[in-house]
């Protein structure tokens, strides 16, 4: 069957009209799908910086050191080598060491990153009481620079400094207030 005159241009429009419908639909998939592969990228590398506060908390340091690119430098210089030393140092100097990651941020732009953690360092061997009891330990802030290789993404840069609670990010404090209000 055979469409004419008008039928034939209404026919035309709704296809036209649908065709535009599924453009911008694919279109709106797209920029989703690439919106939501950065967040993925993101919650990646917060994944990473967990594993390596449990791995520190294990004493496990080839694992940690494998999460280093071979380039890594940290800010007094220490390259993966000197680092492992470091690691080596306080594995056997501190005993009971207990990580409470806080807040984390991420910025990821062209395969590189920048990622900031709050954590609350303690240690000792009356370690488990003060996780019962609550008792504080000491806050530092870590600073990273990583850059995305085929292996996933490896911390080329770090930096890490004692703040007093005044200084932690803002997702520190209400994670913190949580915390202490689980204790009460």
């Amino acid at each position: 069957m055979k469409i004419r005159g008008k039928e034939y241009c209404r026919v035309k429009k709704r296809r036209l009209l649908g065709l535009s419908l599924l453009a911008a639909l694919v279109f709106g998939l797209l920029s989703t799908v690439d919106s939501c592969r950065s967040v993925d990228e993101s919650q990646i590398i917060k994944d990473l910086l967990a594993r390596i506060v449990s791995l520190a908390e294990k004493k496990d340091r080839d694992r940690i050191l494998a999460y280093l690119g071979p380039g890594y430098r940290d800010f007094e210089g220490r390259d993966v080598p000197e680092t492992g030393q470091l690691l080596d140092h306080y594995f056997q100097n501190y005993q009971g060491i207990a990580i409470r990651l806080l807040d984390i941020y991420v910025d990821i732009n062209n395969g590189q990153a920048e990622a900031g953690a709050d954590v609350l360092l303690s240690s000792g061997p009356l370690e488990a009481l003060r996780k019962i009891v609550g008792l504080v330990g000491v806050y530092y802030r870590f600073d990273f620079r990583l850059e995305k290789e085929s292996g996933g993404w490896k911390i080329i840069y770090a930096t890490w400094r004692e703040i007093d609670s005044g200084s932690l990010l803002p997702g520190s404090q209400v994670i913190l207030k949580k915390i202490f209000q689980d204790k009460s």
